[in-house]
């Protein structure tokens, strides 16, 4: 009985210590990650914006979790200034694709309710296919389109509402397009405000 006993305590600090080490690791690590996300997010917004913004600042942390309490799927909002101006918001949202929860960011413009642009920050997609929504195939399909109201997907879009549906993607297309469509209206309730 007692041979049990002993091997059950040298689990058990053996347990103790390995949960010690990896929240020390984690703490170490924790705030690297969240930067990088961070300034991936940032990097894409400078791409989407180009020369109309040259600042992005987090949306007020009391707005924020306004928003996320009707929009949960909301994951970062970033104001877009050209000096001092506002001149547009890059909402990072998160949805569902074939492969699971994918991030994208959407960047609009104020003036003429229009999309500045579209990039992929994440996704599970299939190489290929899904993965698709991350490439400057892609990408362009955002670029002008209105965000007065919903979006809808077009093997050839020509619409200001119409954005491209990927062939063998459908489920990616879709999940793009249910994220766009959350973000579109949060623009809406922050440019009405």
């Amino acid at each position: 009985m007692k041979e049990p006993v002993k091997f059950g305590i040298i689990l058990l600090v053996f347990c103790a210590v390995s949960a010690g080490l990896l929240a020390y690791v984690n703490g170490l690590t924790a705030p690297v990650i969240a930067e990088a996300e961070f300034q991936k997010a940032v990097n894409s917004y400078e791409e989407i914006f180009g020369d109309e913004a040259d600042n992005f600042d987090q949306l007020d942390e009391a707005k924020m979790a306004q928003i996320k309490e009707k929009h949960p799927k909301v994951e970062k909002i970033f104001v877009a200034k050209k000096g001092d101006e506002v001149v547009g918001y890059g909402i990072n949202i998160e949805s569902n694709g074939f492969g699971g929860a994918m991030t994208n960011a959407l960047g609009f413009l104020i003036e003429g309710q229009k999309i500045a642009g579209f990039r992929n920050i994440s996704n599970q997609e299939t190489s290929g296919y899904g993965s698709r929504i991350e490439t400057e195939e892609y990408y362009p399909s955002y670029e002008g389109k209105s965000a007065a109201g919903e979006l809808t997907i077009s093997k050839d879009p020509k619409a200001e509402n119409e954005v491209m549906w990927l062939t063998s993607a459908t489920v990616s297309s879709k999940g793009v397009l249910e994220g766009a469509n959350e973000a579109v209206a949060v623009f809406q309730e922050l440019i009405n405000e």
